[in-house]
């Protein structure tokens, strides 16, 4: 199996290559590791990312990770990436709509836990300012909170697997630290600090063809 070395040397190869995507992809987080399942080792590449404030930066780092995966170095291995994409559900010029992340990584033999086309309105952030501090102009009134475009309630947080590999079994998300997600509710809390919700999901693996 690949060691860390080989790793770092695929890593170095794109960034060489590429330098439109060098400073994106030094904010990556790799790792190759082995999985033992009944004789048969699992072999990953487990990726994650926080995008910038709009998004925009989420597909070319995305395409970089895809390509970094698909290097001989790492062939065999499985990737696997969670990542904050800050994306949004209404359009913009300005963000990174969570639809054309969808076709993103679509073209790229990828699904998301949320399925190859992500509902908009399944929202992973839901927070607004309060009057406590000082940019009064930014604070939303409790009312307008269920109003579109007040506050940040988007669809951001995803995890990406190869669509052929891997079965979606079922995916959860959490903002209260119990196992449970209640919706409409504006979060981080005393009870949870994330302004992001938290994302677990389970995967089961597809029979491979034989040789």
């Amino acid at each position: 199996a690949p060691s860390m070395a080989d790793v770092a040397a695929a890593k170095k190869e794109l960034l060489l290559s590429n330098e439109q995507t060098q400073r994106l992809v030094e904010i990556l987080r790799l790792r190759a590791l082995d999985a033992g399942a009944a004789g048969a080792p699992a072999r990953f590449v487990l990726g994650s990312f926080h995008g910038d404030t709009n998004g925009l930066a989420t597909v070319p780092v995305l395409r970089a990770l895809a390509k970094l995966a698909a290097t001989p170095a790492l062939a065999g291995h499985t990737l696997l990436f969670g990542l904050d994409a800050n994306t949004y559900e209404a359009r913009s010029a300005k963000t990174q709509h969570v639809l054309d992340f969808a076709d993103a990584y679509g073209a790229l033999g990828l699904t998301s836990c949320w399925g190859d086309r992500p509902d908009p309105h399944n929202h992973t952030t839901f927070n607004a300012r309060t009057y406590l501090q000082p940019q009064l102009n930014k604070a939303v009134k409790l009312s307008d909170l269920a109003k579109p475009g007040v506050g940040d309630k988007n669809p951001k947080d995803f995890i990406l697997f190869p669509k052929g590999s891997y079965a979606l079994e079922r995916t959860a998300k959490d903002n209260t630290g119990r196992g449970a997600y209640l919706e409409q509710t504006v979060f981080p809390t005393l009870a949870f600090p994330s302004d992001h919700a938290l994302i677990s999901t389970v995967l089961r693996p597809l029979a491979r063809a034989s040789a």
